[in-house]
């Protein structure tokens, strides 16, 4: 009887460890990092852009079409070409098409859908004009707003 009261006290411990530490299998989602609650607070219809990895460090954010990150004009500017690290898409349309150049219209692209929501880290996404051209990260020039048939089947 005392064994069993034992191994049901061990039980208890270990379950209230899991629960106090976040293990169970409802934290999958609660991962660390900021992207989950960025895409959670992010206005409908947008588009974000951070400069570190987990959405840290905000670039801005978008309800249209940028074809020139680094001008004047839009909602990236300046320095905002090729600085991102991480993205949000919570817009009203199926992808956001990032481009290597401007112009929206570049053979380097690669997409990110509303379903999957963000890119923690694009250090390990790559360009899908060509795989051998190099990761994604600080190298965003531009971005336009597509259905998903404008996009290949290897998007982000």
């Amino acid at each position: 009887m005392r064994m069993s009261t034992f191994g049901s006290a061990v039980a208890v411990a270990a379950l209230t460890g899991v629960a106090v530490l976040g293990l169970g299998p409802s934290a999958s989602a609660e991962t660390p990092g900021t992207c989950w609650d960025n895409y959670e607070n992010a206005v409908s219809g947008y588009m974000s852009a951070y400069s570190q990895v987990n959405c840290d460090g905000y670039l801005g954010m978008a309800k249209g079409n940028d074809l020139n990150w680094g001008d004047s004009s839009g909602s990236f500017r300046g320095s905002d070409a090729y600085s991102a690290s991480s993205v949000v898409n919570k817009g009203n349309y199926s992808e956001v098409k990032f481009f290597l150049g401007t112009g929206g219209n570049s053979n380097f692209h690669i997409c990110l859908t509303r379903a999957e929501g963000f890119v923690r880290d694009l250090t390990d996404d790559y360009w899908l004009g060509d795989r051998n051209f190099g990761s994604v990260n600080n190298a965003i020039a531009s971005h336009r707003w597509v259905d998903r048939t404008a996009c290949s089947a290897l998007a982000v």
